[in-house]
């Protein structure tokens, strides 16, 4: 028997009003609390078309109308909507509750979403015109904090099935969702709250500058709260494991105490408790060592060979404690390895600046390359060179990739060479780019040298500083074996004939060499001290 006092099936015309506007993709789950005998719930099945993977549950009071919709084949989940209880999420709860207690269950529908989600309900407009009880009051002001839609329709029943000439009020709801705070990383937090990573003076020094350092004591301190989380989460889960297994009857009976329902993994494993505890904290190590990987004030010095061999060996830390111990450990192996990949960068300059080069008559007779070639005592780059590089494609574009990246490992090199003297604050990449947006390929100033860019896909490069440039000719042409082992360090009065030889063609004279000689701790690279500036 259907009480027809509150019983109004939804017309078709409202039921599309009511749905205007809704993402259809961004609604999975939906609750539809008072179904009647299925008029929205026919036409949402229309409304997704050929999607048959949505979740719709209904709800109805009326027996013979729940009877309707289990005909139907609809999921009806409950009776009373007003005694529903439920963790589960719906997107969407579309109602036309009972005219004469629509304000409880807008009430009830904003309950249930209370974490989030959206609803739209048709209401006695009344309801929200005049209200005189604590209830429609209360309504009142939760659809006031919420930004509540309203609009207010007369006549919208007039010709529905059953008619009734009592003005609506369309509701639409969006309640945001609920943001969680993690209870056992809150707790972490304020144990650790006080928790000083310490850094001795002398730990401070070699990690180079006190904003550094405060930066690595943040990132550690992080570190061990997200540890200690995680691990406090295991355990918990492993106290509550028994409590979600899989089935209620003992192992003697067919179950199974061992699995749980909500398995709890770490990268796709969920081995027992003490190996995922393992494998979260590996997991943790490499994210924070990748992190690390990633600073410029802590990679930026080494050359792109040097950063390329260091990013594929992260995967190795996973294995070692994320600690200042072992960041100065690594820090130490970088200033180890720093000289000898300057070192090879600038022997593999050298190639390149010549012989490497030669792929064409014009290239091969250019007299920027180097001075003392065919004799091959001596070998030094001149304030100028020429570099082929490939900067238009196919389309025209104007590529700078190539140029920059080459000019970035020189650069490192004479930051190596240059030991801090040149301040220049600058980003060659940012820099070339933006001068070639500009239409200036001609004379872009970087820290160390000028660059222009010709249509022939070449590359010019002047140096600016000539003494970081002899510098940088002695290093090289000492490292190739070309010049004295005592170069720079032996008084030129105190060489034989043969080393005055090579030193007159590369120091151009004796005066030129004296000026060496009289500042070799600046010319002559002292590898020991190199590594720990």
């Amino acid at each position: 028997m259907i009480d027809y006092k509150n019983y109004y099936p939804t017309p078709k015309h409202l039921i599309i009003k009511m749905l205007s506007g809704c993402d259809k993709d961004k609604v999975d789950t939906i609750l539809e609390p008072s179904a009647g005998k299925g008029d929205i719930a026919d036409y949402l099945k229309d409304w997704f078309g050929r999607r048959s993977k949505y979740d719709l549950d209904c709800i109805e009071i009326n027996p013979t109308l729940r009877a309707t919709l289990a005909g139907k084949e609809y999921r009806v989940v409950h009776d009373d909507f007003l005694t529903y209880r439920t963790q589960k999420r719906y997107d969407l709860i579309i109602m036309n509750p009972p005219f004469d207690c629509g304000d409880k269950h807008l009430l009830k529908a904003l309950e249930l979403q209370e974490n989030g989600g959206a609803i739209i309900c048709l209401l006695n407009a009344e309801t929200i015109k005049n209200p005189y009880t604590n209830t429609r009051k209360d309504l009142s002001l939760r659809l006031k904090e919420l930004n509540a839609d309203i609009e207010y329709i007369q006549n919208a029943f007039t010709d529905a099935e059953r008619s009734t000439g009592v003005e609506i009020a369309l509701i639409k709801v969006f309640v945001p969702e609920k943001e969680f705070t993690c209870d056992i990383f809150e707790t972490m937090q304020k144990a650790m709250e006080y928790d000083e990573v310490e850094v001795t003076e002398e730990q401070q020094y070699a990690l180079v500058g006190a904003d550094f350092t405060e930066f690595l004591k943040a990132v550690i301190h992080q570190y061990h709260v997200e540890i200690n989380a995680g691990i406090k989460l295991i355990r918990e889960y492993k106290a509550m494991k028994p409590l979600i297994l899989n089935s209620l009857k003992k192992p003697e009976n067919g179950g199974d105490y061992r699995k749980p329902i909500i398995e709890l993994t770490v990268d796709g494993s969920s081995r027992y408790s003490d190996s995922l505890i393992n494998d979260f904290v590996k997991l943790v190590r490499l994210k924070y060592w990748q992190y690390l990987f990633e600073s410029k004030s802590f990679m930026g010095k080494l050359t792109t060979n040097l950063q390329n061999d260091y990013y594929n060996q992260v995967n190795r830390l996973k294995d070692y404690e994320f600690s200042i111990y072992n960041i100065l450990s690594l820090k130490e192996d970088m200033q180890n390895n720093l000289i000898k990949g300057v070192e090879e960068t600038i022997l593999k300059l050298f190639d390149e600046l010549s012989h490497k080069h030669h792929w064409s008559d014009e290239t091969s007779a250019n007299v920027h390359y180097y001075n003392g070639w065919k004799t091959n005592k001596s070998w030094k780059i001149n304030s100028k060179v020429i570099i082929p590089f490939y900067m238009y494609s196919s389309y025209g574009n104007v590529n700078t990739y190539e140029a920059c990246r080459k000019m970035e490992d020189m650069s490192k090199v004479f930051d190596y060479l240059d030991c801090g003297q040149t301040d220049f604050q600058y980003n060659i990449t940012n820099i070339v780019e933006s001068s070639v947006k500009n239409g200036d390929m001609r004379n872009i100033e970087l820290k160390y040298f000028y660059v222009a860019f010709f249509k022939k896909n070449t590359c010019h490069i002047k140096f600016k500083n000539e003494k970081l440039l002899e510098k940088f000719n002695i290093f090289g042409s000492q490292r190739k074996g070309w010049l004295p082992p005592n170069y720079g360090k032996k008084a030129y009065c105190e060489m034989n004939s043969e080393e005055k030889d090579v030193v007159q063609e590369f120091s151009g004279n004796e005066s030129g060499y004296n000026e060496i000689f009289m500042n070799q701790d600046y010319y002559i690279v002292n590898e020991a001290l190199m590594i720990g500036a």
